[in-house]
């Protein structure tokens, strides 16, 4: 299969993650994360994944150990787009505005209240919501 790592790798971390398996039963899929909805952005993206499947058929990440000796590299050119775009793919399911504060905990929406003054994207505190974290250099 030309995505085993995904199959094998990936989906298994998102399946056991909020974004998988959450009391509501609503559940985020790869596109709905990584892939932009806007024509131009998704296009753009799209050329990149073209670009990223020279290093699959070179088997940059072929195995467990080759994939985790990248999974930082790839989080943070992730995380580098996400707050490039000011989380965008984050926004399409949440807002801010559509937040019940009253159903949160008081630390969350003091944390919530914070990020809007200072100007903070989702994943400025969100890394590792549907994935492992990287290890640590």
């Amino acid at each position: 299969n030309a995505c085993h790592y995904m199959r094998d790798f990936v989906a298994p971390e998102v399946a056991a993650s909020v974004h998988g398996s959450n009391a509501s039963g609503v559940q985020a899929t790869c596109p709905d994360c990584h892939v932009p909805k806007p024509f131009l952005a998704k296009t753009m993206r799209k050329i990149e994944a073209a670009r990223e499947g020279w290093g699959h058929l070179r088997g940059v990440i072929a195995t467990r150990e080759k994939f985790e000796a990248h999974r930082r590299e790839m989080a943070e050119r992730v995380w580098a787009t996400m707050k490039r775009t000011d989380s965008r793919e984050c926004r399409s399911c949440h807002s801010f505005a559509a937040m019940d504060t009253e159903a949160q905990d008081r630390q969350t929406v003091r944390k919530h209240s914070a990020a809007i003054e200072q100007g903070e994207t989702c994943i400025d505190c969100h890394k590792g919501v549907a994935h492992v974290l990287p290890e640590e250099p």
